[in-house]
């Protein structure tokens, strides 16, 4: 839970591009994986709130309006909820409503994505049970910590979201848990934590999708086909425009069934999509780092994984707040956070990008004001400080640019970026705008696709798929540290 202020459908509607497809029936359900009752715990993660808790004796049903912010035991960050939310209190162990069986379990990074995780679950809004149990043992989840509860959407778009954070993990370690409470436990599912800072060892591997929007059928399609093989990501990112409109949350639910498979293994990280709309459905349903400016906290971060600095941005904020999030506050955030990772290149040779409308595309957004904007705005910032890559989503096909200078001019001997469009993950493919790649353009595919990524300190590799799991030979990329 966080600090945003929800939107109106009005100023929802207004972040989105045109639609060509009307969106599909939905689900009010998305389904739960088995739950199991092997295993015990015993107490390690509390939490101290400003507020006070719902506990086991109190009123479980308390129209609680009332913000709630809270610090999980051993951590350095605080949680809290976001307006317009009711029912924000700490949860319990003890009180379940009549759908208490978690559904769409995933976890992501918070913080240190070495030391820390958020867990993050679905219930009806009258369960208060919110556990999580863990351990390095699938068969011995011997440690525990309790969570917090928040209710949020616009009638029948509502959902309960219950959100754990846990601190103090030990690099490198692939942990066990289950959520939910006693008689109804999720299925064990697993993540792995980040390596240990520092190191000279690095081998690291995730993989990356976006823009599924309506077709679920082929979103779970992909997501079947990246956890395929014997090396699993070690996470994923998502590059935007998860649904077709983020206000629905039975879109949502179809969504999270859609990315079980790979959900279950690995945390996710999300890059917020036009269509995703700032709507509270999105806000509520992924725990990431937060950012000193509270309404646009969670919307752009950043954080180290091995040799890799990774920055996300947000390039759709509300309009009336246009220039001062993209020209404004964001772009001074980001200014300094790539100052830092610049700095640090020694420790972390790499810097890679992540948003949604990209800077250079070929296909039916690269000439929209938006798009423009983000390119004039972004790109010689990127430039400045010497990003490697920039991952983006909204151009529903596969791409990858030249080596580029901040204009778009190539360049070469690591001099430059490189830019991917990886955005078919579901959404209807685009083709070319004028019927022939732009200048900046190294090679286009109008194709279901996706991304593996393999980072070690002295090589960043990128290698595209297609959904039937051939490789996009002429889309691979090679990059070795830039010249300090």
């Amino acid at each position: 839970m966080r600090t945003h202020r929800p939107l109106a459908l009005a100023a929802v509607l207004s972040l989105l591009s045109a639609c060509q497809e009307p969106l599909t029936a939905a689900s009010n359900d998305a389904g739960s994986l088995p739950p199991t009752d092997t295993g015990s715990a015993s107490d390690a993660q509390g939490i101290t709130s400003d507020a006070a808790a719902t506990g086991d004796s109190g009123d479980p049903l308390a129209d609680e309006r009332a913000p709630l912010s809270y610090t999980p035991e051993g951590c350095m960050h605080r949680v809290s909820s976001l307006p317009g939310t009711i029912h924000n209190v700490l949860g319990n162990r003890t009180v379940f409503g009549p759908m208490p069986e978690p559904r769409a379990v995933h976890t992501s990074w918070p913080a240190d994505p070495s030391s820390t995780i958020a867990f993050v679950w679905q219930t009806d809004s009258q369960t208060r049970a919110s556990v999580v149990q863990f351990g390095t043992d699938p068969m011995m989840l011997d440690q525990t910590a309790l969570g917090s509860v928040s209710t949020g959407g616009l009638g029948s778009t509502e959902v309960t979201i219950h959100e754990a954070h846990v601190c103090g993990l030990r690099p490198d370690t692939t942990y066990h848990y289950r959520v939910g409470g006693e008689g109804h436990w999720s299925a064990v599912q697993r993540f792995k934590t980040a390596p240990a800072p520092g190191r000279t060892d690095y081998d690291v591997n995730f993989a990356v999708s976006g823009d599924s929007r309506d077709n679920f059928t082929t979103w779970r399609q992909v997501q079947e086909r990246v956890v395929m093989g014997t090396q699993q990501p070690d996470f994923q990112i998502f590059t935007g425009d998860a649904v077709l409109l983020g206000t629905l949350q039975g879109a949502w639910q179809q969504w999270f069934t859609g990315a079980a498979a790979s959900q279950a293994v690995m945390p996710w990280m999300m890059a917020h999509g036009n269509h995703d709309a700032l709507a509270i459905n999105y806000l509520m349903q992924f725990a990431q780092p937060q950012v000193d400016a509270p309404e646009q906290s969670e919307l752009y971060f950043s954080f180290d994984y091995g040799p890799v600095h990774l920055i996300f941005l947000n390039d759709t904020p509300l309009r009336d707040d246009y220039a001062g999030n993209v020209a404004g506050t964001q772009l001074t955030w980001m200014r300094a956070d790539l100052t830092r990772a610049r700095a640090n290149r020694a420790r972390v040779p790499f810097i890679v990008a992540v948003h949604h409308k990209p800077c250079f595309g070929s296909s039916r957004h690269s000439s929209t004001t938006d798009t423009v904007f983000v390119r004039t705005t972004w790109a010689p910032v990127f430039d400045e400080f010497g990003v490697d890559l920039v991952l983006n989503g909204h151009e529903h096909d596969f791409e990858l640019s030249k080596e580029l200078d901040g204009r778009g001019q190539e360049v070469s001997g690591r001099r430059g970026t490189r830019y991917i469009v990886a955005a078919g993950a579901g959404a209807q493919l685009y083709e070319l705008q004028d019927g022939t790649p732009r200048s900046w353009s190294a090679y286009y595919e109008s194709v279901v696709n996706f991304l593996r990524i393999h980072a070690t300190m002295t090589r960043l590799e990128v290698t595209p798929y297609r959904l039937d799991g051939t490789i996009i030979d002429r889309g691979r990329v090679s990059l070795t540290p830039r010249p300090m």
